[in-house]
Formats: C-alpha cells, structure tokens, sequence
C-alpha cells in the first residue's frame, strides 16, 4: 500500500509540473515514473485526470509564452556586425515547433482557421437560375438541323459556274 501512496504522491506532482511548461513525459520524468504509469492513475483517479487537463491548458498557455520570448528576444550579433542566420533560423524553428504542436494539440483556439462560409449576398444562385430558365423558355426549336450532304452542296461538273475555270485542255482532274 505505501507504494500505491508514493505512485499517487508522484502522480500529483506531474501536473504541477505541466503547469510550468514541461511536457507531460518530461515532467514524468522529472516525479521519477513512467508515463505509462501516470497515464493509468489519470485514468484511476477523476480529481487527477480534472488536474491533469488543467495542466494540458497551462502547458499550451506556457508554449505561446514560449513563442513571444523566442520572437522577442533580440539576436546576438556576430564578430562582424551581422546577425547569426544560423540563429536566426534555429529560433524560426524553435517558434514553428510550437505552433505546430500547439495547432494540433488546441485546433480550436490554436489552428489555422479557414473560414468557407459566403456572406456575400450580392450574388444569387436562384436569380442566376431563373434567368437561365427564361432564356431557354424563349428558344423554340433546339433539335439540330440535317446539314445538306457533300455531294448535293457540291455544284456539278456541268455547271455554268466551273467554266472558265481550271486547265482548259479538257483534262480532267
């Protein structure tokens, strides 16, 4: 029973923890147990897991404190006067790390939102129908016609018009 006791002592230390900015396995390790074992008195345990979620809240608060001390915080410069691109780039990661977790993990308050609604009344979709409706309302006939065939379109060789026209040898072609 005494380790049962000192598993729940070190369990409500894992969210204190949290709410200091540490993960959750790494405030496991921090209370010296598993997250496996943290994980099974969460679920054991209603107070906890309600502490437990609290914490989770606390942590993501603590990250977005993370990414304004990270973009705040001004970059040494080098020997020469530049600024490290190294660094630079290290911190840009560092700040999309945690948004990236942070989107996931509270997509709701931290994602990106695409907001696909149309509030745009200007365009209406029925007025649109029922302008196409009229239109074809006003058409009478809309079977395609037989087009004349080839050989009738075609004047004859005998015709008035192919005189005059072409080799006049009489040679055929």
């Amino acid at each position: 029973m005494a380790a049962l006791k000192n598993r729940d002592e070190l369990a409500e230390l894992v969210p204190q923890f949290m709410s200091d900015g540490l993960s959750m396995r790494q405030a496991c390790i921090k209370a010296g147990m598993t997250a496996q074992t943290f994980l099974r008195a969460v679920d054991a345990s209603p107070g906890l897991a309600e502490r437990y979620a609290q914490a989770r809240t606390a942590l993501l608060d603590a990250m977005v404190d993370q990414i304004l001390t990270l973009a705040d915080a001004p970059v040494p410069l080098l020997d020469n006067g530049a600024t490290d691109p190294g660094l630079v780039r290290q911190r840009q990661l560092q700040i999309d790390a945690r948004r990236w977790v942070l989107s996931k993990l509270a997509p709701n308050k931290y994602g990106d939102r695409l907001d696909v609604s149309v509030s745009d009344n200007r365009i209406s979709i029925t007025g649109a129908l029922q302008a196409a409706q009229s239109r074809l309302i006003d058409v009478v006939d809309v079977t395609p016609r037989a087009l004349p065939s080839a050989s009738s379109a075609l004047p004859s060789a005998s015709d008035d018009e192919w005189e005059g026209v072409g080799p006049s040898d009489g040679a055929t072609r």
